[in-house]
């Protein structure tokens, strides 16, 4: 188990990376543009025309962090109340709860991605496709379904039974 939790890390990290790099190239394009349109009037039509398919792109490739190093805010003053079989029972249900919701979400990405391609969604200006930024979002919504399974399989076996910073209860 320690080998598939280190390569899931490392997975996970890697795919944080090409998130924030995407990040900071749209960045440092934003702030050219914002220069030339202020000292030449000549903006750079693809910062508008991507932006939104970059941030979404972005934003998912860090949603398998966040899942693999659990730092998802928890509320666990149930815990107080009942066994501690109970929690981890409650932990668990909610760990599988997080689980169908990622699943429903990558599948609902993938129709949008496939409706993307079927149509040749493009971008408004540049006509850049859209549905390549889709699947990569699809892509990374199904990574953090599979790595928030390995999360809720060690949940149910009582992995995480030690106290975590970031929790609140």
């Amino acid at each position: 188990m320690n080998l598939i939790d280190r390569a899931a890390r490392g997975l996970a990290r890697a795919l944080a990376a090409i998130g924030l790099g995407a990040l900071l190239c749209f960045a440092a394009m934003t702030i050219a543009d914002g220069l030339l349109r202020f000292f030449a009037a000549r903006p750079i039509d693809a910062v508008r025309d991507v932006g939104g398919l970059v941030a979404a792109f972005a934003v998912s490739c860090c949603v398998p962090v966040a899942i693999i190093e659990r730092s998802n805010i928890t509320i666990r003053f149930i815990s107080n109340f009942i066994s501690p079989y109970a929690g981890r029972f409650a932990d668990a249900a909610a760990a599988i709860l997080v689980e169908i919701v990622l699943i429903l979400m990558a599948w609902q990405f993938v129709i949008f991605a496939m409706q993307a391609q079927a149509t040749g969604a493009a971008t408004w200006m540049l006509r850049i496709p859209a549905a390549p930024f889709w699947w990569g979002v699809a892509a990374m919504i199904w990574v953090s379904a599979l790595l928030q399974a390995l999360i809720a399989f060690k949940t149910a076996r009582g992995d995480f039974l030690e106290p975590q910073t970031g929790h609140i209860g």
